[in-house]
C-alpha cells in the first residue's frame, strides 16, 4: 500500500528522544503509568484526547491537535490497509467482470483492488454484495437476459453526469404545464436525423421547464433504454443509445416522457427502468408511457389506421412519416415496440449513430 505512515507513537517517541526524555522521567511528568505509556509509545494503544493534552503540557511547542490529527490519519491508513486485504481475498476478476471495470473505470491496468475501490466509490457502498442499495429504494425490475450489476452501474454512471451534461443551476423548477407548452417543439426536433444536434436540443428545452436528461451509452449487457428518476427536486431522464439508432432512442425519451406526463412522483424513491428486451406490458403504467410515446409523434387515429391497414412496406412507412413529420426510423420503433412487424424488418429506414 502507498502513503506507509508511522503509529504516532514512533513520532512521539523521536520527539522525547530529541528532547532527552526518558519514559520513566515523562511518566512522572504527565501523571501516567509507564506500562500505560510504553503500550502508546509502542503502537499498541490508540493516543488518546486526554494523553495528546498532556502532551501538549510537556511539550508546548507541539499542540494537541498536530498529535490528534496525526493518530486520525494513522487509522485511516489502517482502516484502508484492512480494507485492501478484505478486497485481494475476494475474486476481483470475476467481480470486475460483473461490474465492467473497464467500460465503466477507464482505469487500464490500474491494480484490481485500486479499481475495486473506485467502483464501490462509484456505487456508493462498502462491500459489493450491496450493490442494489445504490439506487434508492432498491431496484425492482426484471432483466430479460442482462445483468443486473451492469445496469446500476450505468445508473450510477448516469447520475454523475447530470450535473456536467444539464444546466442544474439555471433550471428552473418543473412544471408540468410547461413541459406541455414544449411538446410541439420536442417533435420538431426529433425530426432532425442527426441524433446528437436533435438530443442537444432536447436537453436545452427539457432544461427550459425544469427536466433534466442525461445521454450514457449503455454498459455492457446491461439491457436498457433509458429510466425516469428524480435529481434534486427535478425530473431526470437517463437514455443509454441502445441499438444506436435515432428512432430507438427518441422512442426511449418518448416513452420516459410518457411516464412522467403521467403523475411521476418526484418525492419517490426508485428508478423506472425500461427495459430494451422486454416485448410483453409491464403493466398499466407502461401501456399508457407507450401510448403517450406514440400520441407524442403521431396521430393516435392516424397510427390505428394506419396499423389497421397492414401490408408495411418501404413505400407506406415512408409516406405515413412523412404525414405524420417523423423519421421513418421512428414509425419503424414504433411497428416493432407494438409487434406489428419483426424486429429484424425495415431497420434500414433507421438512422444511425456512434
Amino acid at each position: 500500500m502507498s502513503g506507509f505512515i508511522v503509529a504516532p507513537g514512533e513520532v512521539i517517541k523521536e520527539y522525547l528522544d530529541a528532547r532527552g526524555l526518558t519514559q520513566k522521567e515523562v511518566s512522572k511528568r504527565i501523571g501516567v503509568s509507564e506500562r500505560h505509556l510504553s503500550k502508546m509509545l509502542n503502537g499498541k494503544t490508540r493516543l488518546t484526547e486526554e494523553m495528546a493534552l498532556k502532551l501538549e503540557k510537556l511539550m508546548p511547542d507541539v499542540s494537541a491537535r498536530f498529535w490528534l490529527n496525526y493518530e486520525v490519519k494513522y487509522q485511516e491508513y489502517l482502516a484502508r490497509e484492512k480494507e485492501e486485504h478484505e478486497l485481494e481475498v475476494l475474486d476481483l476478476r470475476g467481480i470486475a467482470e460483473r461490474f465492467h471495470f473497464k467500460e465503466a473505470l477507464g482505469m487500464g491496468r490500474a491494480p484490481l483492488v485500486e479499481q475495486a475501490i473506485s467502483m464501490l466509490k462509484l456505487l456508493g457502498v462498502s462491500t459489493f454484495d450491496r450493490y442494489r442499495y445504490a439506487i434508492p429504494g432498491g431496484i425492482e425490475f426484471i432483466q430479460d437476459g442482462g445483468e443486473d450489476e451492469a445496469v446500476v452501474v450505468w445508473l450510477k454512471l448516469c447520475e454523475e453526469e447530470v450535473a456536467e451534461q444539464n444546466d442544474v443551476e439555471g433550471s428552473p423548477e418543473y412544471s408540468e404545464d410547461a413541459l406541455r407548452s414544449v411538446l410541439p417543439m420536442l417533435k420538431d426536433v426529433a425530426s432532425n436525423t442527426d441524433f446528437f444536434a436533435s438530443l442537444k436540443s432536447c436537453r436545452m428545452l427539457l432544461n427550459s421547464v425544469g427536466v433534466f436528461l442525461v445521454y450514457r451509452k449503455a454498459i455492457g449487457n446491461a439491457k436498457v433504454r433509458g429510466a425516469l428518476t428524480a435529481y434534486e427536486g427535478h425530473p431526470t431522464i437517463y437514455i443509454s443509445g441502445r441499438y444506436k439508432t435515432h428512432g430507438d432512442a427518441w422512442f426511449a425519451i418518448g416513452h420516459e416522457l410518457g411516464h412522467l406526463l403521467d403523475g411521476f412522483d418526484l418525492k419517490k424513491t426508485g428508478v423506472s427502468i425500461e427495459d430494451a428486451d422486454e416485448l410483453k406490458s409491464a403493466g398499466d403504467a407502461d401501456d399508457r408511457a407507450n401510448a403517450s410515446a406514440r400520441s407524442f409523434f403521431v396521430d393516435s387515429s392516424a397510427y390505428e389506421q394506419f396499423v389497421g391497414n397492414g401490408g408495411f412496406s418501404n413505400a407506406s412507412i415512408k409516406e405515413f412519416a412523412t404525414e405524420q413529420r417523423v423519421t421513418p426510423g421512428i414509425v419503424v420503433a414504433f411497428l416493432q415496440h407494438d409487434r406489428h412487424i419483426g424486429f429484424d424488418e425495415f431497420n434500414y429506414l433507421k438512422d444511425r449513430f456512434e
